[in-house]
């Protein structure tokens, strides 16, 4: 969801509300021993580091006594709080550097930072916004976190969010507001479970959930409010998974269950979708796939700052993460478990015949369906081997009606979709192949993935593998 300056104007001052005094919570007196409780701070708590750093600056209290100290003494002070080893060899190098270069004080410039061992941007940034007063973003998980939920960057690049941060909000809150996300990640807004119910921002939230009656049924659920779906299969998926109450779009092509998607607005195919039309109906989440979808969609919608979940479907690997990414993301995690333990189930066993596969997808020229496509891993998940694959692509690739013969499948599919293969070509196919069994099959159930995946496979499995 897009961000106004009336949106970024309420959560800010919701947040000076919340925490109007919020602070670095590493205990230090100067920017030397900031740094350093700083790079111990990573993988571990504020208040282990606190515990941790005063026997440390009593015996080095300057980066001139660390830069002479032993691995071995550095890392008995500092061992309670993780990766010691690897902690104390920063730390000595960081104080070698601070005395070689910098006269045996931290430098206040963040290029002269971002130098010292052990010392990233996020360090960098803690480090002159708290030492020296100089306006900062420091990114670290919590801020990244809800920078992402409240729709404020869509990015996991903590340079891409401090970026868009800094560009939603004055310069001279830029201290003090990674301080108040810091705080509401740490209490409110959590990693796992955040207490969404409790959250004061939840009204100016387009990710968090609000507790609505699920039409079909008849539970109260926490659902994402306005889902558009640029897949159809993922469309019929949501349906089945009881989330038709969440969509607010989707393509023209999305066609099951018809009865559910009756009311549900159309923005366009799956390759040019309308970004006004998606726009229109203020989604919170727009799910794509990499194939199925383009790159330009994506990018378009990530510049309007519309949240997206992109899947990536091919192997019985990845179908199993789309099932979690969607399940975790629209809180659907009992649907996501029950439909990979299906999945699971329709493997098990594979086929007892490894056969070689020939899937057509299209004719004039011929197109196959090749061994990274979501059709070749239905095969390979049942142990038979997709051929056709060229050099230049494992996904569709395009071959020669002279290079199809000598292939030899033992099986020929034609899905009914996007080509419609009809009984006359198959008779034709079945001349040009004797030895090859060529059959018709349902072009939704070949390539309707994750809502008819498991159906697939037992069908596959039971006709042709067994």
């Amino acid at each position: 969801m897009a961000r106004t300056a009336e949106d970024l104007r309420k959560i800010q001052t919701q947040l000076n509300k919340l925490y109007p005094e919020a602070i670095c919570m590493l205990e230090h007196r100067n920017a030397y021993e900031l740094t350093v409780a700083t790079i111990l701070s990573a993988q571990c708590t504020d208040a282990r580091v606190n515990i941790t750093t005063p026997p440390l600056f009593k015996k080095y209290p300057t980066p001139n006594a660390l830069a002479s100290a032993s691995t071995k003494d550095v890392e008995k002070l500092i061992k309670a709080t993780g990766f010691y080893k690897n902690k104390s060899k920063f730390l000595i190098a960081m104080a070698q550097r601070v005395v070689r270069y910098h006269q045996g004080k931290i430098p206040g410039l963040v290029q002269d930072l971002i130098q010292l061992p052990g010392v990233g941007k996020k360090t960098a940034n803690v480090v002159l916004s708290n030492a020296f007063g100089i306006p900062a973003m420091a990114v670290d998980t919590h801020v990244g976190r809800l920078a992402r939920r409240l729709g404020l960057s869509f990015s996991k690049n903590p340079d891409r969010i401090e970026k868009d941060l800094c560009s939603l909000f004055s310069k001279k809150t830029w201290t003090l507001l990674h301080h108040q996300l810091i705080t509401h990640g740490r209490t409110t807004c959590k990693a796992q479970s955040p207490l969404c119910n409790a959250c004061s921002l939840q009204p100016l939230c387009p990710t968090g959930l609000r507790e609505k009656k699920d039409p079909h049924t008849g539970r109260w659920v926490k659902t994402p409010e306005r889902v558009v779906s640029l897949v159809p299969s993922v469309t019929e998926l949501l349906c089945q998974w009881g989330l038709a109450s969440s969509l607010v779009g989707r393509t023209n092509y999305c066609i099951h269950p018809a009865k559910a998607l009756d009311e549900i607005p159309k923005v366009g195919g799956t390759k040019n979708p309308r970004l006004k039309d998606i726009l229109a109906v203020k989604p919170t989440l727009v799910i794509l796939e990499r194939t199925e979808n383009t790159l330009k969609i994506a990018q378009e919608l990530e510049a309007a700052r519309i949240p997206i979940l992109v899947l990536d479907v091919t192997d019985w690997k990845s179908w199993i993460k789309a099932y979690q990414l969607i399940g975790q993301r629209l809180h659907r995690e009992s649907k996501s478990k029950q439909s990979i333990v299906e999945l699971k189930r329709s493997i098990r066993g594979r086929g007892a015949k490894p056969l070689k596969v020939l899937i057509l997808v299209w004719k004039s020229p011929w197109i196959l369906a090749g061994s990274q496509s979501y059709c070749g891993g239905l095969v390979q998940a049942l142990g038979g081997r997709i051929l056709g694959n060229t050099n230049k692509s494992k996904s569709y690739p395009q071959r020669a009606p002279k290079d199809l013969e000598r292939l030899n499948p033992d099986l020929i599919l034609l899905p009914t979709e996007p080509y419609p293969f009809n009984e006359r070509e198959r008779q034709e196919l079945e001349k040009s192949f004797p030895k090859s069994k060529v059959a018709i099959i349902n072009g939704e159930l070949l390539t309707w993935y994750l809502s008819r995946t498991s159906m697939a496979l037992r069908y596959l499995k039971r006709n042709y593998f067994t």
